[in-house]
């Protein structure tokens, strides 16, 4: 299966940069009557993305899905509202890519299509204008360049958007930049939150008039409010940044997770949402919750799959409703009750299995049997490569893992040099992740954690 995703391309003429770009985003905002917020109360969220010497910055947004109808409303009125160029892309399945052009008064200038399209398009493929395209060109590039990258057929259609991207002046990072690639310790990535700047609705209290904000709460801010409460008593806490990670630590080393992301919806409902949880470490390379739980996905397990390890035979239906949550976006009241819902099933399935993950043992235990990345290859100086997200350093941790496989640590154990060497890592490991925890304000000192029913 190949990547759906959807983005924008701003043209900046003026190269203004991120800082001054950034305050005249805002400022035109403003104007439309959106002020900057914290992320938790926004209603409007974007993410933008700059590159060096490049006069196109990428907009995105967690809010766009495949075939979205907000990311096109978005490009248009941005065009307008900046009075500039904007480019619309839409990657279908890696298969083809849409790419629609807003003039600086909104309007719809040009569509055209790179990839296999006539599986979507049929005969009627539509093709770029020169006249339209041509003033984008960069130096020394030509029309003929741009119509052959067109024409061409690569297996993924980003393969292409890759070699057009500096034939029109774009980045060929940004040019296939998504929402959830985003990174929030990328200095050239900036997260930008907005509420409507509405009169509050007020009523009297005791005498005293109290104000009430009339505005929806946003998914992320709804999930910390009704999963962070009902799991507070299980020792999870909301960790402090933009995602909506729900932390239990565990000894001081072991860290329990429960989140979510936003998956295609079963049309109607127009908005899906998928709870998963997990298992890390502070011996992991490194803590990754400065990214989004859809870039960590690796590490995530859906919640039917701790389901599925409670039964002999789960049942089906079951496991359907564990996978994936429907409901309205313009319905608070849908989205409050697919959330409740699911925080009940949380404590319900999901707890259970990760209430047994207390120690070094039982977490490799864990990793086992949910099959999450663990590299095995620990024979020589250790495997050339692991991600962030590898656990492989439990192994030297276990007093269990060791004695049952001696040959499998046979460096750990006769190499004196690299049994040092391991160490020095662990506590290195565990030193930075520490820090990195503090710095979410969820690291604790050891605590009973209450059990779940």
């Amino acid at each position: 299966m190949g990547n759906f995703y959807t983005s924008t391309q701003i043209f900046d003429n003026e190269m203004l940069g991120s800082k001054q770009f950034i305050d005249k985003f805002c400022k035109k905002m403003a104007e439309e009557g959106y002020i900057t917020c914290d992320s938790d109360e926004c209603e409007i969220s974007y993410i933008l993305r700059f590159a060096d010497n490049c006069k196109w910055v990428t907009i995105t947004s967690e809010a766009y899905e495949q075939g979205n109808e907000t990311s096109k409303e978005d490009t248009s009125r941005i065009a307008k509202m900046l009075g500039t160029t904007c480019v619309n892309t839409v990657v279908i399945d890696s298969d083809c890519a849409i790419l629609e052009l807003y003039n600086k008064s909104g309007e719809k200038a040009d569509m055209f299509t790179i990839g296999r399209a006539d599986d979507y398009f049929g005969d009627d493929i539509p093709h770029p204008s020169e006249k339209i395209w041509k003033s984008f060109l960069s130096e020394n590039s030509s029309w003929e360049q741009f119509i052959e990258i067109c024409n061409s057929d690569e297996v993924f259609v980003e393969d292409e958007l890759l070699k057009l991207a500096p034939i029109i002046g774009m980045d060929v990072y940004n040019i296939t930049f998504a929402a959830e690639d985003a990174d929030e310790d990328d200095q050239n990535t900036f997260f930008l939150d907005f509420k409507k700047a509405r009169s509050a609705e007020t009523m009297s209290q005791s005498g005293m008039p109290i104000e009430i904000p009339n505005r929806k709460i946003n998914i992320n801010a709804a999930f910390k409010q009704i999963f962070g409460g009902a799991l507070e008593s299980f020792g999870f806490k909301a960790i402090k940044g933009r995602y909506p990670y729900l932390v239990r630590v565990i000894n001081n080393e072991i860290l329990h997770i429960i989140t979510f992301y936003p998956t295609d919806p079963e049309y109607p409902p127009d908005k899906a949402i998928s709870i998963v949880g997990g298992v890390a470490t502070i011996y992991r390379r490194r803590i990754s919750f400065d990214k989004s739980p859809k870039q960590n996905h690796e590490w995530l397990s859906y919640a039917n799959s701790f389901y599925a390890s409670l039964f002999n035979e789960p049942d089906r239906r079951i496991m359907s409703l564990l996978y994936k949550a429907c409901y309205y976006s313009d319905s608070t009241e849908s989205m409050i009750t697919v959330l409740k819902e699911g925080v009940e099933n949380v404590i319900k399935y999901v707890l259970p299995v990760l209430d047994k993950v207390k120690d070094i043992d039982s977490c490799l235990d864990h990793l086992d049997k949910f099959k999450m990345p663990r590299s095995k290859k620990i024979c020589t100086k250790i495997f050339p490569y692991y991600p962030d997200e590898d656990e492989g350093f439990l192994n030297f941790l276990s007093d269990k893992r060791i004695s049952e496989r001696p040959d499998f640590l046979k460096n750990f154990l006769n190499d004196s040099e690299f049994h040092k060497w391991v160490l020095n890592e662990l506590k290195e490991r565990k030193k930075k992740n520490t820090e990195i925890l503090k710095s979410y304000e969820i690291f604790t000192e050891t605590r009973k954690e209450k059990k779940s029913p």
